[in-house]
């Protein structure tokens, strides 16, 4: 195999100006209509469709749909009150959180422990704000979010799914927490994945194992478990891993494919096997489907395409 040092690296147009400079034929306004989400979903069972087929989104639009994903985000709604003196009663709970609209609340005695849940994110927020560290009968109470175990990621998901059509493909496994897709900060279009969380953990258990794998169009789906506290953050949501396909079937020491990506920014993890590879950067300059091309002194002269991943 030849040394690292001996490859040029490709030509690699990247989103890092504008996401949409993907190809000559995407930055011609002719080639691109105002489509919103509902006219997306028309698209969605028709193969082969990548980003750089979408048309461009208004303003508005992709505002609406960053909005969404950011409000479903922060919408933990449950809460966990503990230390609370050993006989305390739901009525007593209640009374602590009048200010708030209870869904629902179970008080522990033995542990001490209220699990509540309020009509939203916002007002679970402002109750740890306001109560958390105060003292009830004396006693220093601690007033968190609950952790949940029950909250997936659903991966390579088409990039014309919608909100409705995830939601859809959801739904059926049990009630729902919450959901969102992730999208494009500077397109609005889907990256191709989402995230569910279902209010009871066998739900969620049900769901990864007729999901994963599961056919969709011309893709497989792809869910594994996550943890909540991953999520705590908005820009926590945007993967920083690049899946590169149609490789060289010989190109896979990582050496060499870390200097072979190494033009714009240098990947802090970088696995390849079989014309496929895995790169993860401390930053993602790239976002969604983009084309690497250009030879090389390995003869790279096909077009490969990068796919953010997970």
């Amino acid at each position: 195999m030849a040394a690292a040092s001996s490859i040029q690296p490709p030509s690699v147009h990247s989103s890092l100006a504008r996401e949409s400079a993907l190809s000559p034929e995407m930055d011609s306004p002719e080639s691109r209509q105002p489509e919103d989400e509902e006219g997306a979903a028309a698209q969605s069972s028709e193969p082969g469709i990548c980003l750089r087929d979408l048309p461009d989104l208004e303003p508005e639009e992709i505002e609406k749909r960053l909005a969404k994903t950011r409000q479903e985000l922060s919408n933990r709604r449950k809460i966990l009150i503990k230390n609370l003196p050993p006989d305390t009663t739901n009525q007593e709970v209640h009374e602590i959180l009048k200010e708030y609209e209870l869904k629902y609340c179970f008080v522990d005695r033995n542990k001490g422990t209220a699990f509540v849940t309020l009509l939203n994110g916002d007002q679970a927020q402002d109750a740890i704000r306001s109560l958390h560290h105060s003292t009830v009968r004396g006693r220093l109470i601690n007033v968190t979010l609950q952790p949940t175990d029950s909250l997936l990621c659903l991966t390579n998901l088409p990039h014309t799914f919608t909100a409705q059509q995830f939601e859809e493909l959801v739904r059926s496994y049990g009630n729902i927490e919450r959901s969102f897709l992730v999208y494009s900060e500077l397109t609005g279009h889907s990256k191709g994945y989402g995230f569910v969380e279902y209010m009871k953990k066998d739900s969620a258990s049900r769901a990864r194992s007729e999901l994963l794998g599961r056919p969709l169009g011309d893709r497989s789906l792809m869910v594994q478990w996550m943890d909540v506290n991953q999520l705590s953050q908005e820009e926590n949501l945007h993967s920083k891993c690049l899946c590169v396909d149609r490789l060289p079937l010989d190109l896979c020491d990582s050496e060499e494919l870390t200097q072979l990506f190494s033009e714009t920014y240098k990947p802090v993890f970088c696995q390849g096997r079989g014309g496929l590879t895995l790169g993860e950067r401390m930053c993602t300059p790239w976002k969604g489907h983009h084309s690497v091309s250009g030879p090389t002194q390995r003869d790279i002269h096909r077009q490969t395409t990068i796919h953010t991943y997970g």
